[in-house]
């Protein structure tokens, strides 16, 4: 299993904003950040900046880092006037307790030390600060995704390349973290009919991590399981739907208001 190649898919990565409605993930993020107007936030994996745009957008005092330098491109355009850093999670180039908030969004997966990642925010939030990091959890085993059903193996990397809540969950109170806890941030129910998802771009490589980690070879093999199940259904008079029930959750914890020195 490869990493995802982000420079590589930067240039498409948006589209999933334009197809998928993330309102409520905006919404948890507004109400995480609340109102910090004389503080900071910090987005760990900004990606393109579009998370960083909604919070700018709101009056918040947003700040960056990514490792792609081709995403953080993307962003520069869309958040002029944010600080964005080229930079690991595990080395946040920033002082100590200089932000109120850290944040990640479909993120935490890609960093190649996790509890580095959260020894780092402890390092770089101020005492009382907050962390939240958002996104799937397979190991819950109640997701239905179609990407699941045709493209194999797909299931079984997410599994080792997500950590599950309760990890994160005991990640941040080793870390010394308070009031650590997970609650379902936003459902994405989908039903698609496949032909048109097919032909118009809905299951291209750069649509999704699932996708993108996926060799040439396994990523048309699984377009193929779909296009002979399109095949099937069709001779019985029927559409093929795509459908999906998946769930990103938001874990959510506190650095106290004595904050000791970072390990």
């Amino acid at each position: 299993m490869g990493a995802v190649d982000y420079d590589a898919i930067a240039a498409n990565y948006d589209r999933r904003y334009a197809v998928s409605d993330y309102s409520q993930v905006q919404a948890a993020l507004l109400d995480f950040v609340g109102n910090i107007r004389h503080g900071r936030a910090l987005e760990v994996g900004c990606g393109t900046g579009h998370w960083l745009r909604a919070l700018g957008d709101a009056g918040v005092r947003v700040a960056g880092v990514d490792r792609s330098s081709n995403m953080l491109q993307y962003a520069r355009t869309r958040v002029p006037s944010s600080v964005l850093v080229r930079a690991t999670a595990e080395r946040l180039p920033w002082r100590d307790a200089a932000f109120e908030r850290l944040y990640c969004v479909n993120a935490l997966h890609h960093f190649d030390d996790k509890p580095g990642f959260i020894d780092e925010a402890r390092r770089v939030l101020a005492a009382g600060g907050r962390l939240l990091t958002i996104g799937l959890d397979p190991h819950i085993g109640t997701d239905r995704w179609f990407i699941y059903d045709y493209f194999a193996s797909v299931l079984e990397i997410d599994r080792r390349r997500y950590p599950s809540t309760q990890r994160v969950r005991e990640w941040l109170r080793d870390a010394g973290f308070i009031d650590v806890h997970t609650r379902t941030v936003q459902h994405l129910p989908t039903r698609l009919s496949a032909g048109p998802a097919v032909d118009g771009g809905r299951l291209a490589k750069h649509m999704t991590s699932q996708l993108a980690i996926l060799s040439d070879e396994q990523y048309q093999e699984g377009l193929q399981q779909i296009r002979t199940a399109m095949h099937e259904a069709d001779t019985r008079g029927e559409t093929l739907w795509l459908t999906a029930d998946v769930s990103l959750y938001g874990t959510y914890a506190s650095a106290p208001r004595r904050w000791p020195p970072s390990r």
